[in-house]
């Protein structure tokens, strides 16, 4: 069943799993999505309202012209095939790499510091302001790195780290 919430300013549609459904074509990086008898829309796309403390939660489809086609609380509920596509579409969205280990912090320039890490999508190089303007804390245990381009880096824990990567890291913050 359908439920819609007005307000002046904003009206929700919120979407029941059992009226979406979903495909991704992988070759294409397209996703089509049909949201009950209405028309299907290729080239669709999906947002995460709290990508952070709900990455499968308050899911807002659109159609390929980026108009809402309503909102999602949650992917549970959806046939395995659209919950599938969704996951596929949302990791290509947000692809936040999480650092497992930190080889090196340099500063290259007063308020600029040099990164090397590795994650879980490679090893990498990357720049950011002072500690100050570049990291964010998540909770007591968390950490999300933004580099000069805007690019995110999750420490999802801190205490999960290696000891040298603990030793740098506590040099800088």
């Amino acid at each position: 069943m359908e439920e819609t919430v007005h307000n002046p300013d904003l009206t929700v549609r919120w979407l029941q799993p059992e009226q979406v459904r979903a495909r991704w074509d992988a070759d294409a990086v397209r996703l089509t999505l049909c949201v009950g008898d209405g028309p299907e829309f290729l080239d669709a796309g999906v947002t995460l309202a709290f990508p952070v403390t709900e990455p499968e939660g308050y899911v807002e489809l659109s159609g390929g012209k980026g108009e809402s086609l309503g909102i999602l609380k949650t992917l549970e509920g959806l046939d395995e095939g659209s919950r599938r596509a969704l996951r596929e579409a949302l990791k290509g969205r947000y692809m936040i790499p999480h650092v497992s280990r930190i080889v090196e912090v340099a500063e290259v320039s007063p308020f600029v510091l040099k990164w090397r890490v590795e994650t879980d999508r490679g090893s990498g190089t990357f720049f950011t302001e002072s500690p100050r303007e570049s990291v964010r804390y998540l909770g007591h245990d968390r950490i999300r790195l933004t580099d000069l381009a805007g690019n995110h880096y999750d420490i999802r824990s801190l205490v999960g780290l290696d000891l040298v990567s603990r030793s740098i890291l506590e040099s800088f913050l």
